[in-house]
């Protein structure tokens, strides 16, 4: 199935969304700044920027997109190499680029985006199915699943040169739990759940907030590790991490098999 094919189906639930909140009370004069654009105008002027470099593979503003493996890659910079974290990745000019490990310049609608094109669909089961039934859930909205099962499962790898060497290691690698100062074993799998739709437009268009270690339902990917409930627990973990500034493509693929029952 051609690419154009699949974004017809796969923005249409969206455009209906944001269509039905535009038709929602009306947002307050402070929600709605000045010269910003409702959701579906936000994708549609995202969805021009779509373009075939070769069969099969598209470009969306830097994105790479190959159809046939599913496999994105996505170019970032590492902005921190030590700190305490509540996110992986951020827009360059979000809200929270003082607690991420890298920075992208593409902006959350395309990356969004460019997962729908190749056909992951958004869903938030997975996140909380290690929350202790005796915890507080971080949200109390009931949550979604994707329309395939498992299809809201992902893989995340970053990818950089040192010297003639090409290194890569799965995103995971970057952080570390500050109680047991140790990667999290159980973060192979991130759940791709699809930022909201609100009065004010494509709400991580806002914040800049596209990969959470903490839970954040505005975040387009979640970590789905035992504790990301915690926004204490997580930590970068420099040993892993190349320099401040180095240039960084994440790579997201479906996640195995085995991690998607």
């Amino acid at each position: 199935m051609r690419l154009s094919l699949i974004l017809s189906f796969a923005l249409a639930p969206l455009l209906v969304a944001a269509q039905d909140a535009g038709k929602s009370t009306p947002a307050p004069a402070s929600a709605a700044p000045e010269g910003q654009v409702d959701a579906k105008t936000q994708f549609e002027d995202a969805k021009k920027l779509l373009k075939e470099t070769s069969p099969g593979v598209y470009d969306l503003n830097g994105i790479q997109i190959t159809a046939a493996t599913r496999e994105l890659r996505i170019p970032c910079s590492i902005l921190h190499q030590k700190l305490p974290i509540e996110y992986a990745l951020c827009h360059e000019a979000g809200e929270k680029v003082h607690e991420t490990i890298l920075q992208t310049v593409v902006k959350p609608i395309q990356i969004q985006l460019a997962l729908l094109l190749a056909n992951y669909q958004p869903g938030t089961a997975g996140i909380l199915e290690k929350l202790d039934p005796k915890e507080e859930r971080p949200y109390n909205a009931k949550d979604t699943e994707p329309a395939t099962p498992g299809a809201n499962r992902i893989a995340i790898h970053c990818e950089w040169k040192e010297g003639d060497k090409v290194k890569k290691v799965p995103l995971s690698d970057f952080i570390q739990n500050i109680d047991t100062r140790k990667t999290p074993p159980d973060l192979d799998t991130w759940i791709f759940n699809g930022s909201i739709i609100d009065q004010t437009g494509f709400a991580a268009e806002i914040t800049g907030s596209i990969i959470s270690t903490y839970v954040d339902r505005v975040a387009i990917i979640n970590s789905a590790a035992k504790g990301n409930h915690r926004d204490e627990l997580w930590i970068s973990m420099p040993a892993n991490i190349p320099a401040e500034e180095t240039k960084v493509t994440m790579i997201i693929t479906p996640a195995a098999p085995a991690a998607a029952k």
